[in-house]
C-alpha cells in the first residue's frame, strides 16, 4: 500500500474555515466525467491551480485542500497504469458495442464504467483513476509538455499530467487529512 497525496480545488466563497472543517465536497456538475462523487488532482498541484485558473475559471478565486489516502489496486480502478483495469473497461466496450450500446463519439467513459457496475457486477471499487489526455491546452502556463522529436512535435511527453481520482465516498481509500493550503493567507502558517 502507497499513501499518496492529492489536491482539491473549490470555488473561492469566503468560507476558508468551513471548507476546511466540512470537506471534502461532492461534485454535482452536469458534465462531471464520472458522476456525482468526489474529484480530486493526484500528485501534482499545479492541476489544481490550472482547475481553479483555467478549467473551471472561478470568478472569485479558488482553494485547493490537500488529502492524502492508501492507494489500494483492489480498491481502485486504475485506468492509469493497470492493464487487467483496462483490459476489462475494453472489454465491456467491445460488449457494449456488439449489444448496440456503444456510439462512438457519444458514448463516455462514465457510461462504461455504470455498464460494468450494474450489469457485469463485478465492480467493487472505491476509486477510479483516470488521466484528461489534452485537458490542458499546450500554451496553458500548467501544461509542462516536452516534444520527443522535432519532426513529430504533436507527440510529447507531459511531466505534469492531468490525473484525477474519483472517490465514490469521502471516506474511500481512507481519504484523511483534508487541509486548506492555498491560498496563503488562510493557513495556519501564514504570516502576517
Amino acid at each position: 500500500m502507497a499513501i499518496k497525496f492529492v489536491f482539491q480545488t473549490l470555488e473561492d466563497k469566503g468560507n476558508p474555515d468551513y471548507v476546511e472543517n466540512s470537506g471534502p465536497f461532492p461534485c454535482h456538475r452536469k458534465n462531471a466525467w464520472l458522476g456525482d462523487g468526489y474529484y480530486f488532482w493526484d500528485s501534482f498541484i499545479e492541476n489544481a491551480h490550472w482547475w481553479g485558473c483555467e478549467g473551471a475559471r472561478y470568478a472569485n478565486g479558488y482553494f485547493i485542500c490537500k488529502a492524502n489516502y492508501d492507494f489500494e489496486e483492489s480498491s481502485c480502478f486504475n485506468l492509469i497504469d493497470n492493464p487487467e483495469h483496462f483490459q476489462l473497461f475494453n472489454n465491456t466496450k467491445k460488449i457494449m458495442q456488439e449489444k448496440g450500446l456503444y456510439v462512438t463519439n457519444q458514448t463516455t467513459v462514465s457510461r462504461i464504467i455504470e455498464h460494468i457496475k450494474n450489469t457485469l457486477k463485478i465492480f467493487k471499487y472505491e476509486a477510479i483513476r483516470v488521466y484528461g489526455i489534452n485537458s490542458k491546452s499546450f500554451n496553458s502556463p500548467y501544461s509542462n509538455r516536452t516534444i520527443f522529436d522535432q519532426k513529430h512535435n504533436a507527440k510529447y511527453l507531459d511531466s505534469l499530467p492531468a490525473i484525477q481520482i474519483f472517490f465514490y465516498s469521502k471516506t474511500s481509500l481512507n481519504l484523511r487529512n483534508y487541509t486548506l493550503i492555498y491560498p496563503p493567507e488562510y493557513t495556519d502558517d501564514y504570516l502576517v
